[in-house]
């Protein structure tokens, strides 16, 4: 009798566990919905192109692959996987593969911002010095001589402001923009502009922002640089949480993401695609264990796994990215999840600089986004980004669009040419 009464105990257990997993199941099939391109209005023939497109790409050498992403009205209608992660051709490019989004990190930690604006614990006119010391008086660069890399300086007119730090007019530079100028400076004092692998962290390089001269008057020029990195420091500080736990519970838990990180346990580095850089003979390298001091291919699963970059650090798929385009294309909801409330969120990608020139190109700039105004294919409101890794992404208010493509180029001279004939071809099948 006894021996009966636990089989039955033990059949309603499996029975219960049983019931779990499927719940399990049903919850991860229910994140991401599918569709045809047809059911949505779109052309499957047209989309098809984009492997082909990609494969070019792949056999002229100039990149391993890419994994693309298209949703339509919050459903996904088209997903590849092209090419290969490594350079011997052994590990195909899969969906669950994990990419250096790079400044594709910029929307999020912009979103966190704008997130604390509305809880009241930021203002967009709060000058940073008043979360970040060193900024209470900082000076603007004058002059420079490269020899000592010694230079001079006046004082700014105005501290610079959150605001200006979401719309990249508040003058902290980028090393790379400039490597003979911002680059040696940001060099001398150890300052990255990529996420790192040593053990420092975004505390002490904001500290080490505010000391250095900024590149301009604050509020009077569109600048790409370190001001992200700062922002993070802001929302650390302003939040009274480390940068990567406000995000995890503030932005991806509540929408589902799984995969979107700035770090990542070793165990993971197999899911790292590779990095390649530009060989001497134009075509793509597989990136060697050592790319500099500040810098490894692997950082998001090796090393100290201090450095929370604001502007470049975070890692992480496709799908995950999505979820965050999508909750951004609905207004900051993402199912029972939200992330910002509608006029926020729609703030975010309307046009911030007023009278400002944006320098690159048409269209103009949001906070933490590129908004599109005059362009050949992008509607216009159209809101985008892309990273130093030659990831990219763009939303599509007008037509309900998100579109992701991945690659793992560092600084690759071939992604305005792949961005545009993606482009092309997306907004191709949609006219069919």
């Amino acid at each position: 009798m006894k021996l009966s009464n636990t089989l039955q105990v033990l059949l309603v257990i499996l029975l219960l566990s049983s019931c779990r997993t499927e719940e399990k199941e049903v919850v991860a099939i229910e994140k991401f919905q599918f569709a045809t391109p047809e059911e949505l209005g779109m052309a499957t023939d047209s989309l098809s192109k984009i492997d082909e497109m990609v494969m070019e790409f792949v056999e002229a050498k100039k990149y391993p692959g890419a994994v693309t992403l298209i949703a339509k009205n919050g459903k996904i209608i088209y997903e590849s996987e092209v090419g290969w992660s490594d350079s011997t051709k052994t590990e195909p490019y899969r969906k669950d593969h994990l990419f250096r989004m790079a400044s594709m990190t910029k929307p999020i930690v912009s979103v966190a911002a704008m997130q604390l604006v509305e809880a009241g614990k930021l203002n967009l006119d709060d000058p940073v010095g008043k979360y970040i010391p060193s900024f209470i008086e900082t000076e603007i660069l004058t002059d420079f001589n490269p020899v000592d890399t010694t230079w001079t300086s006046i004082s700014s007119k105005n501290s610079p402001t959150v605001r200006q730090l979401l719309t990249q007019t508040a003058g902290v530079p980028y090393g790379f923009m400039n490597p003979s100028l911002n680059g040696a400076i940001l060099a001398k004092h150890s300052v990255p502009d990529l996420s790192t692998h040593l053990p420092i962290t975004i505390k002490e390089t904001a500290s080490k922002l505010g000391d250095l001269p900024l590149m301009h008057e604050p509020g009077t020029q569109w600048m790409y640089g370190l001001n992200t990195d700062v922002l993070g420091r802001v929302v650390e500080v302003a939040s009274g949480m480390e940068l990567d736990d406000y995000i995890r519970e503030n932005i991806t838990k509540p929408i589902g993401i799984e995969r979107l990180d700035f770090y990542f346990n070793d165990s993971l580095t197999p899911k790292l695609a590779k990095v390649f850089l530009g060989g001497q003979d134009g075509e793509i390298v597989q990136a060697p264990e050592n790319m500099g001091p500040f810098y490894i291919p692997n950082y998001p699963t090796k090393g100290a796994k201090k450095y929370l970059s604001g502007g470049s650090g975070m890692t992480g798929t496709a799908r995950d990215y999505f979820l965050f385009c999508q909750a951004m294309l609905n207004n900051g909801k993402l199912g029972d999840g939200e992330i910002l409330k509608p006029e926020t969120a729609q703030a975010m990608h309307e046009v911030q600089l007023d009278t400002i020139t944006f320098p690159w190109g048409s269209g103009s700039f949001g906070y933490g986004f590129h908004v599109a105004e005059g362009e050949t294919s992008r509607p216009n409101g159209t809101y985008s980004w892309g990273g130093a890794f030659s990831t990219t992404f763009w939303i599509d208010p007008s037509n309900k669009l998100v579109v992701i493509q991945l690659r793992q180029v560092l600084q690759s001279p071939h992604n305005q040419e792949i961005d545009g004939r993606l482009e092309k071809l997306v907004y191709n099948a949609l006219k069919n």
